[in-house]
């Protein structure tokens, strides 16, 4: 990062968290149709990146007992990613709440920064700046400063998503890359003003389309995994079969939320990590080494027929892919996670 803001006391302490020797990074792009919605977890300390278009992310929330959430970061105020958000804020406690700073005159967004004023949430500005969350460190990629910041200056479609909040997650050796709907205005200034580097999981920008992938963008980011999320049957034709070519032949590993479902990676702080999702079968986690930034280009990465525990549960208990607690009941199917042996 070329600029890093160092946040105050009072937000350093609320994201921050000791670390633990056997602590695990949690990401998890859920399935909410032609939306966004990712979810990430480090130790006791919860992100949430957008929040769909409706309030189906809120069902998650309460499936996963997430009663407190640290952060909430709303790339940007279209409906597709900000839609769930009223119900997010009124149904979980939310510290500190971010967008890219560009209003929109439409009732969903007006709905929403209401809801940020009386939930309490402390509104943060979209800086390039780095935030503590449990053992990982957030490094927000602020917009570009040249980007009309009402939609008098600009098509409203295009201000939006070229002023998409972007996020670099680092856990250790382990990187995970979230762009919004940035459109190559935006991807390029990236990668000319920021030090984009390799990743290990990138989250592709704007569904799939062709206006949010460029050959600099997949050679600069070269991730094992891609994400797209994305709505089955949308009427945009999302994601673009070219892109998904294009990641493919770069060597990542595609998921689409609607084809796979929600889409789980649980990281370790030396690299490796695992990936999941809701519409696996048994032999369908697909674990991966560390991450080695040399010139060769990694092949994409086959499924495992038996797959090793993704997460070992030394307190509380197995429940799908995570640990919860023992009182709890469990209300997912059987997943990847495991009890600790006594």
């Amino acid at each position: 990062m070329k600029r890093v803001a160092v946040l105050g006391l009072a937000l350093a302490v609320a994201l921050t968290a000791r670390p633990i020797s056997a602590q695990q990074l949690e990401i998890r792009f859920l399935d909410v149709g032609q939306g966004d919605a990712a979810l990430v977890r480090s130790g006791t300390k919860t992100l949430l990146i957008d929040a769909g278009g409706s309030a189906g992310v809120v069902s998650y929330l309460r499936a996963f007992h997430i009663d407190t959430i640290d952060l909430v970061i709303a790339s940007h105020n279209h409906a597709d990613h900000i839609g769930g958000m009223t119900g997010v804020l009124q149904s979980a406690v939310v510290r500190f709440y971010m967008d890219n700073g560009v209003p929109q005159t439409t009732a969903t967004y007006q709905r929403t920064i209401q809801a940020v004023q009386a939930s309490g949430a402390q509104y943060l500005n979209a800086t390039n700046r780095t935030i503590t969350l449990g053992a990982a460190r957030l490094h927000i990629l602020g917009p570009p400063a040249g980007v009309p910041r009402t939609t008098h200056d600009a098509p409203r479609t295009s201000s939006q998503n070229n002023a998409s909040v972007g996020a670099l997650i680092e856990f250790g050796e382990f990187h995970a890359l979230f762009t919004g709907d940035s459109e190559l205005l935006e991807l390029d200034y990236w990668l000319h003003n920021e030090a984009i580097r390799h990743v290990h999981v990138v989250k592709v920008a704007h569904h799939g389309s062709p206006n949010g992938t460029s050959a600099a963008w997949i050679a600069a980011t070269h991730p094992q995994v891609a994400v797209i999320s994305v709505g089955a049957g949308n009427s945009y034709g999302h994601p673009s079969a070219a892109v998904i070519a294009e990641w493919e032949g770069a060597g990542a590993r595609v998921y689409r939320t609607d084809r796979d479902g929600s889409v789980l990676v649980l990281a370790n702080d030396d690299g490796s990590f695992v990936v999941t999702t809701a519409r696996a079968d048994t032999g369908g986690v697909v674990q991966l080494r560390p991450f080695v930034q040399d010139t060769t280009v990694p092949a994409i990465a086959q499924p495992v027929t038996s797959p090793a525990c993704c997460r070992i549960c030394t307190r509380g208990k197995a429940c799908g892919n995570s640990c919860i607690n023992a009182a709890y009941q469990c209300h997912q199917p059987p997943g990847c996670a495991c009890n600790a042996k006594p």
